[in-house]
């Protein structure tokens, strides 16, 4: 049987690619990409971090076609081929999404790591230990360098994006570049109502909630908002949206009727709109006035002037002050979370994981409906992209920049 018979379902072509593409770089290849960045540096004048942020600033991630779908990713889901240590990264699973709406539609999807500017970041390899090493980091600067490149890269993407984000996604975690850089951007070019996520929500979070929540807390546009990660008041995080996006579960399933369910969550998705800036005030208006109504003995407390510059501030100092959780949204292997997989927004081929619990699904399902908790874990130290540059990456000023045109 041939290889290409093998891989013949959306999931077995993603892991065929994730396993292709975490292959070990050819010997020494890791070392002349690191002695690139740093030459390239000194040329330019910048440290190596500095040049390398600024390098992602200027690649070009603008989107070929107005209105095209963009896919969005963060996580991973189980996968039997692989160690109970390691999932199937979305990543992969949105690029085989991204090709087959390409198959029936040209030039109607896109992913990140698929752009022009996706694709020249990943051939600095960050995330690899024979190049951060070298430019004389240990593994959490390494990290933290290369996490923060993707994020600058991830926030111009959502910048571009005017149609709708596809999120390959189940829980959104507070301090993930895909929660923190990627939906506000969303919201705000996009919009709430134009992003759709491919998993369900786990079960846990909506176990001992009526209909009436589950559907709520279930709906793209909630999920773009929220989150279920409690903040320690003992160390307060840096990261803008985490207080104010939070929704606690216990106190909400505590709460007697669905009208003051609905009304909390609502109250947490008028926060983060708040947040959001002045393009979002006649949502905070709306939201504040459905909550005035679902609950008129409540004061809607907001998040104050003060309160968001004080998290801009923390969030501009995120990267110099702090190193990032070991989370990464942009890497071959991605820490898990229970995810259901359902329904994409348009119709694509069936598929059936490789596991004993699948069951039959429409034709109309790009995941099958499968519960599973998935071990988080950090992602190992290999490539992201097959190939290295052929030469050093161009100074920053002579990367391609389109504009955005956002």
């Amino acid at each position: 049987m041939s290889k290409a018979t093998l891989v013949q379902t959306p999931v077995q072509r993603a892991l065929a690619r994730q396993m292709a593409e975490s292959a070990a770089l050819p010997e020494g290849e890791g070392e002349r990409i690191a002695f690139e960045i740093i030459e390239a540096a000194a040329q330019a004048g910048k440290t190596n971090r500095q040049y390398i942020i600024d390098y992602a600033k200027g690649l070009d991630v603008a989107a070929p076609r107005e209105g095209m779908k963009s896919a969005f990713w963060s996580f991973g889901i189980p996968h039997p081929d692989l160690p109970s240590d390691k999932v199937l990264s979305s990543q992969f699973l949105a690029s085989v999404w991204t090709d087959m709406e390409n198959e029936g539609n040209e030039g109607s999807a896109r992913y990140l790591e698929g752009t022009p500017g996706g694709e020249d970041l990943g051939r600095l390899h960050l995330w690899n230990p024979e190049v951060y090493k070298v430019l004389g980091l240990n593994e959490s600067q390494g990290g933290e360098l290369a996490r923060d490149a993707w994020s600058t890269l991830s926030e111009n993407y959502a910048k571009a994006t005017d149609g709708e984000a596809i999120v390959f996604a189940g829980e959104l975690v507070p301090w993930s570049v895909a929660y923190e850089t990627e939906m506000p951007q969303l919201r705000e070019q996009a919009g709430p109502e134009n992003i759709h996520f491919v998993y369900d929500l786990p079960e846990d979070v909506l176990k001992g909630l009526p209909p009436e929540s589950r559907q709520l807390l279930s709906e793209g546009w909630v999920r773009s908002h929220v989150h279920f990660r409690a903040p320690d008041e003992n160390n307060p995080p840096s990261q803008k949206y985490w207080a104010a996006g939070h929704v606690d579960l216990e106190q909400l399933r505590s709460l007697p009727t669905p009208e003051l369910q609905r009304a909390a969550i609502l109250e947490a998705c008028a926060r983060v709109a708040s947040l959001d800036g002045a393009g979002r005030e006649a949502d905070v208006e709306r939201l504040v006035e459905e909550i005035k109504v679902l609950r008129p003995d409540h004061e809607v407390v907001l998040p104050t002037v003060e309160e968001q510059q004080v998290t801009d501030q923390q969030q501009a100092q995120e990267s110099t002050t702090t190193a990032a959780p070991e989370v990464r949204t942009h890497a071959p292997y991605m820490p898990g979370v229970t995810v259901n997989g359902r329904t994409g927004p348009a119709p694509l081929e069936s598929l059936t994981l490789p596991t004993p619990e699948t069951a039959a699904v429409s034709a109309h399902d790009f995941l099958p409906g499968v519960a599973r908790q998935a071990k988080p874990i950090a992602a190992p130290a290999v490539s992201n992209t097959p190939t290295a540059p052929s030469q050093a990456p161009p100074a920053p000023e002579q990367s391609r920049d389109t504009g955005m045109g956002v």
